[in-house]
């Protein structure tokens, strides 16, 4: 997949701050998972101190019970199981204690029943240390890989003049679109990392020291309501940069850089549980369980593309299917993969490549 490179690059500075903090297991103070018991609960996300709640608009936002999972021997207050009252927009604070009581992590709990199908980029945030901070969507059913170059950041091994990943005034609508950029990379523990490309996806990233590309935990809930996608549409403007490199860092003459862009659908089993059967860097574009693909491609002739505002190109991309969609039968999860460089999980690209990506939409059909 084409942030190979930068997953790799991430799980190593993992390892080095491992290394660095020398933090045994009973001093983590994290919550590991969420859920609401109730039958409306739809999916979370959860980020360093946020979780948002998904639920359908018939839950009863005063009365809902959050499952939580925290990191082994950790206490969380309030504790797990117990009702709160989320209604009218409001927000619950979680403390988590590790075990040995010496560190809490603080968690703002927020419930929404909105999953998007249209993506305007508008609202971003941060994440990390104060030392380090990273950007981030604000929507945290979107992630990015900024985590792992912030760690450098933080040691102080690292200056950057910005993060791959981040927003930017240069938009088709609204005040911001998201900009991906390819940077020039590093040496970790020996090794040459050429480049590493701007990437952003939706679904979430959790550190697999043993298989990087399974760091990628891709799809987010699709429900029957939502129809069957059909159309993934939106805004992009694409620059290569001027000189491309393979994965050995030496120039390769008279090759161009390319984008990366795709919406996936998969299938998992009815009920499951959101941090179980997602599909990672390794089966998004391979697994049996994929149903249906909307790939960008400069020689799809069935991809339409137009001219429009402020250099952008509009683009409209067909689904393939496999199979049918058959709700009675599977749930379904659905992700958007978009990376400033295609093929940088062979750690080959350009440094400089952008794409800015703005108001990407999925366009469903009704499911009777």
């Amino acid at each position: 997949m084409n942030i190979k490179n930068l997953l790799l690059f991430i799980l190593s500075m993992l390892s080095i701050t491992s290394c660095i903090k020398d933090e045994p297991l009973n001093m983590e103070a994290d919550i590991i998972d969420m859920k609401v018991e109730d039958e409306a609960f739809i999916t979370r996300a959860i980020t360093e101190h946020t979780v948002q709640l998904f639920v359908s608009d018939n839950a009863d936002y005063s009365h809902l019970t959050p499952i939580i999972e925290v990191t082994a021997g950790a206490t969380i207050e309030p504790k797990s199981g117990t009702s709160q009252d989320f209604s009218n927009g409001k927000n619950v604070i979680y403390t988590v204690t590790s075990e040995d009581g010496k560190y809490t992590k603080t968690y703002t709990v927020t419930v929404t029943s909105k999953i998007s199908l249209k993506n305007t980029f508008e609202e971003w945030t941060t994440a990390g240390t104060e030392k380090a901070p990273y950007p981030i969507l604000s929507d945290l059913l979107w992630s990015n890989a900024n985590s792992g170059l912030s760690i450098l950041v933080g040691t102080g091994s690292l200056t950057l003049d910005h993060y791959p990943t981040d927003k930017t005034t240069d938009c088709v609508n609204g005040k911001y679109a998201a900009i991906l950029r390819t940077i020039k990379g590093t040496k970790v523990f020996g090794t040459d990392y050429p480049i590493f490309s701007g990437s952003l996806f939706r679904g979430a990233f959790s550190a697999n020291m043993s298989n990087p590309l399974k760091s990628l935990i891709l799809g987010q809930a699709h429900l029957k309501e939502s129809g069957k996608p059909i159309m993934f549409n939106g805004y992009y403007k694409y620059t290569p940069g001027d000189i491309f490199t393979g994965k050995d860092g030496k120039v390769i003459a008279n090759k161009t850089d390319s984008l990366s862009m795709y919406a996936t659908i998969f299938k998992v089993s009815k009920g499951a549980p959101a941090n179980e059967e997602f599909l990672d860097g390794e089966s998004i574009l391979t697994s049996p369980r994929v149903v249906g693909t909307a790939k960008w491609s400069h020689t799809d002739k069935s991809i339409v593309e137009t001219p429009a505002s402020n250099g952008f190109i509009q683009f409209s991309i067909p689904f393939r299917y496999k199979e049918e969609l058959d709700f009675t039968k599977n749930d379904y999860r659905l992700t958007i993969v978009l990376a400033s460089s295609k093929d940088g999980n062979e750690y080959q690209g350009a440094v400089g490549s952008t794409l800015i990506a703005d108001d990407l939409e999925l366009v469903c059909d009704p499911i009777k």
